[in-house]
Parts: C-alpha cells; structure tokens; sequence
C-alpha cells in the first residue's frame, strides 16, 4: 500500500484537523478485485480522544462493477462513514476492529484498505443496469438460454404421473 492516504496523528497541533482525498481508477487495482475503477471524494477529520484519536471517514461517489446480469460495467452510487480510533500499542489484545493499534514509531495511520472496504461494503447486493440498459448482445444470448431450457422443461414430464393419466383414460 502507498503512503498517499496516509494520515498524520502526531505530527498534528490542531482539532479537528480535516483532510481530503480524491480516489480514481488507479486505486482499485489487481488488489482489490471486486472494483474495476470509480471516482470517490474522501473526508477525513481526526479530533484527539484523551491519549487516542478518533478517525471519521466519509467517502462518496460513483465505483464501477460487473453487471450481475450482463457482466458490462455499470456505475454504481455509494456513500458511507467509518469512525476509526487510534491509539498507543500498549501489548493488549484489544477484540475491536475499529481500533488500530500504533507502534512508537508509527506516525499516523493509512486508511486506504478503509476506504476500499467502505465502498465495497456500501455496493448493493444486487448490482445491475437499469432496465434496458444492459449488453444487447449478452441479454439476448441469456434469453435464448432461458427460452431452451423453458422448453426443456416443459417436454420433460415427470413419470409419476403417466400412472395417474392412465386412470383417466380409463373412464
């Protein structure tokens, strides 16, 4: 990971101090596979919280996703807050996943897996095109696909019932 959403906690003399960030393309890499791109504006205020800091993160803007339906791309609206606090290693395990632990020498905090993990998790669970939006090409393969095995289905007819059939004809 790079230094460029690197937070400094600190070297800060003032809060609350605000940053932000503005994320592209380039940051949804071969790492981080569920994303294919997007442009996000990032917030960032740190505030000192007694020996610790507290760490909110906004982030909103659009990210680029497989379609479920057609698999082209489709930009998808997300937005979503994290509040991270920051503190001191002092050799306890601590069961937060909210809390980073620093060592002495650490400056500050990088929150770029944050940030990816917020837009990730602010994605819907079912990410399509708008109705009629999708591939051409690939919706009409799929319907083809669905219109055979509709088909299948209704030629096949399942043998429990020639019995009952044969009572019918009876009559």
């Amino acid at each position: 990971m790079s230094k460029k959403y690197f937070v400094e906690l600190r070297s800060l003399k003032e809060f609350p101090h605000s940053e932000q960030f503005t994320v592209s393309d380039e940051f949804f890499d071969d790492e981080k596979p569920d994303i294919e791109g997007g442009n996000l504006n990032v917030e960032v205020e740190v505030r000192r919280l007694g020996e610790g800091y507290s760490i909110d993160i906004s982030i909103a803007g659009t990210v680029k996703v497989p379609c479920d339906r057609c698999l082209s791309l489709v930009e998808i609206a997300v937005e979503s807050q994290m509040q991270l606090r920051a503190k001191d290693d002092d050799g306890l395990e601590y069961d937060d996943e909210d809390l980073v632990l620093m060592n002495p020498s650490d400056t500050g905090v990088d929150i770029e897996w944050n940030i990816y993990e917020m837009a990730e998790l602010a994605l819907p669970i079912q990410r399509v095109h708008d109705e009629g939006e999708c591939d051409e090409q690939m919706t009409e393969v799929l319907d083809n696909y669905a219109g055979e095995q509709q088909r299948d289905d209704e030629d096949a007819v399942d043998p429990r019932w020639d019995g009952l059939k044969a009572l019918l004809n009876k009559k």
